[in-house]
């Protein structure tokens, strides 16, 4: 697109200076005619004239052919840049089955090792972990899964949250751990963290494998083996299955969401089930501001459950990425800004004098890259008349720095009605101000490792203050995620920062609970 606006401004001066050429050329022949006409056909100044009049048309003729030629060669450029585009889409493509491919292959292989394994993302959140884990934790999938590092190592948390800083920096770092199991056992373990992807300078993540020194693991007593695999020596593993004991010593065999979605023809299909028959429920979690702001009616940041995910204890999320997988990413996004705000008006013609509050709604890339997907959004603010003052869209910060033009053309297509953005995760990949240039934010929501590292040193909590600074004066406003305790919130309001979000103000419930909370259970 760039290559051919520089060409039309190119043959735009090129047809300027023809012009003027041409225009130059018959003034001449007008003086040429009036010189005739006036110095009674002098041979002289027939000859001098003559020549100039010779010298200007060979000048146009001169442009006219390079202009053609500067075509033709700008052309073929262009021919090429569109070939090497579909090539390289094309090894994405490729490259990105790969991936997922050689991921799938990964989850299975973790599942078969006797050491537990499993991933952290920057926010200290633990993923993809494998039954070792769950058997050395004596947790069940539900409470390790997307759960914080914090909830699932216990005891040994503060020593292992002093290592992470090396993987995050993109360095692999070694150590031995003394890991307490419930009930009074002590492992000795050797703990190896992986960044990853590897070569990252800052990756968004990193792998942790923990190889037991005595090469036993120890096996919960709620974490129990399918029926299936009862023949299995003690010390293998027992697949990729979790499992809780109730009270009525009940054993409760619990498969991903992902395996539940994956398994059978057309996985695809159940997915779009689930979105034509509104099988998604829409939770909301409070972001409370920490300074007196006027003409402010709360502001809730929107998630999503799969209602299977409800009914059957599965961790928030899992449907992601099969939709990722399959490409329908952006039908859940419509979805739920569909469904926002029809419950939104329904809400608001039971209660006439219920303000609404403002909503901030996570986008996939492939929303933010469709411009089809910038007019839904504003034909459904059109046709439910929810004020699009009230709607704010997160962005990703990774989108912001990947994918800078797609971000700034769908700012431009949805703030004309007055709508919101957020860029989340902010610092987690670059704590710099200069990859959102060009791009109208209203409000910056800090990467939560950021927030839960202000206690590390005086550093991190100038390096606070100063994000706060900055967006204030770029007329901004700051929103800290992942904020857990009262401690933290003292030193966000030291700070400057506008609003906190995490459990220390709310845990996320259905979006029903906001009426609820107003209105009673009169609704």
């Amino acid at each position: 697109m760039k290559a051919l606006v520089r060409l039309s401004l190119l043959l735009g001066r090129r047809s300027i200076r023809s012009l003027l050429t041409i225009g130059l050329t018959l003034t001449l022949g007008v003086m040429v005619i009036a010189t005739i006409y006036f110095t009674l056909f002098d041979l002289q100044w027939l000859a001098f004239l003559g020549g100039i009049l010779f010298a200007s048309i060979a000048s146009m003729a001169s442009q006219a052919s390079k202009a053609e030629w500067l075509i033709i060669r700008r052309t073929r450029q262009l021919e090429r840049a569109r070939e090497s585009l579909a090539k390289a889409e094309s090894r994405a493509r490729i490259a990105d089955e790969g991936m997922r491919a050689t991921l799938g292959r990964m989850r299975m292989i973790g599942d078969a090792l006797p050491a537990p394994i499993f991933y952290l993302d920057r926010d200290l959140r633990v993923h993809e972990h494998n039954q070792a884990l769950r058997e050395i934790t004596r947790l069940p999938a539900v409470q390790i899964e997307d759960q914080l590092l914090r909830d699932v190592a216990g005891r040994q948390y503060m020593e292992m949250l002093s290592r992470c800083k090396a993987p995050l920096a993109g360095e692999t770092h070694d150590y031995s751990l003394n890991w307490q199991v419930l009930g009074g056992e002590c492992i000795d373990l050797r703990v190896r963290q992986l960044p990853f992807p590897p070569g990252d300078a800052h990756p968004p993540g990193f792998y942790v494998i923990m190889l037991p020194q005595s090469g036993a693991i120890i096996r919960s007593d709620n974490v129990r083996p399918d029926p299936a695999d009862a023949g299995q020596p003690a010390s293998s593993p027992v697949g990729p299955h979790a499992a809780i004991t109730n009270a009525s010593g009940e054993t409760l065999y619990l498969h991903s969401l992902n395996e539940r979605l994956m398994a059978g023809n057309d996985p695809r299909a159940k997915l779009i089930h689930a979105i034509e028959n509104d099988e998604f429920l829409l939770f909301a979690q409070k972001i409370e501001a920490l300074k007196p702001f006027p003409l402010e009616h709360g502001t809730y940041e929107i998630l999503l459950r799969l209602r299977e995910e409800e009914d059957n204890l599965l961790p928030p999320g899992g449907f992601i990425p099969v939709a990722e997988h399959y490409g329908l990413t952006e039908d859940i996004d419509r979805w739920v800004v569909r469904a926002l705000l029809n419950w939104s008006m329904t809400q608001r013609q039971a209660h006439p004098e219920w303000e609404i509050p403002m909503f901030c709604v996570n986008l996939s890339e492939s929303a933010v890259a469709n411009p089809e997907f910038a007019r839904f959004v504003v034909n459904e603010l059109r046709r439910t008349g929810f004020p699009a003052s009230q709607l704010c869209f997160e962005i990703g910060e990774f989108e912001t720095i990947t994918h800078h033009d797609n971000v700034d053309h769908f700012i431009k297509a949805v703030r004309p009605i007055r709508s919101r953005f957020t860029v989340d995760a902010f610092g987690g990949i670059k704590l710099t101000f200069a990859h959102l240039s060009g791009l109208k934010f209203d409000y910056i929501k800090i990467d939560g490792v950021i927030i839960q590292n202000i206690f590390k040193s005086p550093a991190d909590q100038r390096r606070l203050k100063m994000i706060s600074d900055v967006c204030h004066k770029l007329g901004m406003r700051s929103i800290a995620e992942f904020v857990e305790d009262e401690r933290t919130i003292a030193a966000l309001k030291e700070a400057g920062i506008d609003y906190a979000q995490g459990f220390a103000i709310d845990r996320p419930g259905p979006i029903d609970k906001i009426i609820t909370a107003r209105y009673g259970n009169k609704l």
